[in-house]
């Protein structure tokens, strides 16, 4: 029988060693065989500047859009062909000022990180397929017409805002700051203080119930968004992953939070990013979630979809999972 247990035992551990993830594999696979020599400063176009012809049109189009997505595209429109967002929430909700926030997944700089390998569908995308992306996920909606309108005015706004950046070039500011990595490898999450830390912090403009702050009148969106819930991001959104909610929370959160003058502790921040994301939150399912990350060794270490991953990959800690 001890024999048994241990050849169980040493199976286990062999297969959690198997999938973990591995950042070298996947900085492998990004590799585009090109990369711009020295980093980009991070610096946002003066909007004078945007032409008054079809071009500059669609530019502003594009950041009307990322700042009232659910007045033109939201589930509340008037016309029922336009409700491609299920949910009430912006753009800019996480791409904060429009996408122009440092280290808060903006968007200058993006257009030229594209095409680029997305380990979550295992293919290389398309900056289309990545909006798409977000339309299906954090907007909880449907995909948008590829050549349509509000693609193009969105492409082209992105555009816009990363004018002289490189392509295969590092803007600093882009993409999110992480928080402490070598702490989530031995610490798990924990949800209990991290409701401390979110009735102290962020339940003032969030709600009690994380049901959010909404503006008067139909598909106005919300002075605050809610942060679960029916109206919020489904389960298949980024900001459901502990560590990217944690990596957002610390450089943004609550508003007026910076990189470099946090609000919040590292700790702090991965707390309430547990709690924001616990089972007992109601949330809408992302249909056909468990084809996420077909490859086990650049699946994130933070997605958890019960029933397939364990506890874990939802609170960590995470030194078992990551390579």
């Amino acid at each position: 029988m001890k024999k048994i247990i241990t050849i169980a035992t040493l199976s286990a551990l062999c297969a959690s060693t198997l999938f973990a993830f591995d950042g070298k594999v996947l900085k492998e696979r990004s590799d585009t065989g090109y990369s711009y020599e020295g980093k980009i400063e991070y610096k946002i176009p003066d909007e004078k500047t945007i032409p008054n012809n079809q071009f500059g049109d669609l530019v502003k189009y594009g950041k009307e859009l990322i700042v009232n997505t659910s007045k033109h595209i939201g589930p509340e429109v008037d016309d029922p062909s336009m409700r491609f967002s299920g949910n009430n929430l912006q753009c800019q909700s996480c791409h904060l000022d429009a996408g122009t926030k440092e280290y808060s997944a903006p968007f200058v700089g993006t257009f030229a990180a594209f095409p680029q390998y997305r380990p979550r569908e295992n293919v290389i995308g398309s900056l289309s397929d990545r909006i798409n992306g977000c339309m299906q996920r954090s907007m909880n909606g449907h995909p948008l017409p590829v050549n349509g309108k509000e693609m193009k005015a969105m492409e082209t706004y992105m555009f816009w805002l990363s004018q002289g950046v490189p392509v295969g070039a590092s803007v600093e500011g882009r993409g999110l700051a992480k928080i402490d990595r070598k702490m989530i490898k031995t610490t798990a999450a924990d949800p209990e203080k991290g409701k401390i830390v979110y009735d102290l912090q962020c339940a003032s403009c969030h709600g009690s119930n994380g049901e959010g702050i909404k503006n008067e009148g139909r598909a106005n969106g919300y002075i605050y968004p809610p942060l679960w819930g029916e109206d919020s991001y489904n389960k298949g959104a980024g900001m459901y992953r502990v560590l990217k909610a944690a990596d957002f929370i610390k450089s943004n959160m609550p508003l007026g939070a910076t990189k470099h003058a946090p609000i919040l502790t590292d700790e702090e921040s991965y707390n309430v990013a547990a709690f924001m994301n616990i089972d007992s939150h109601y949330r809408p399912e992302k249909i056909n979630r468990k084809n996420d990350f077909p490859d086990e060794v650049v699946k994130a270490p933070d997605v958890y979809r019960e029933g397939i991953e364990s506890k874990e990959h939802q609170v960590g800690p995470f030194g078992k999972i990551i390579k």
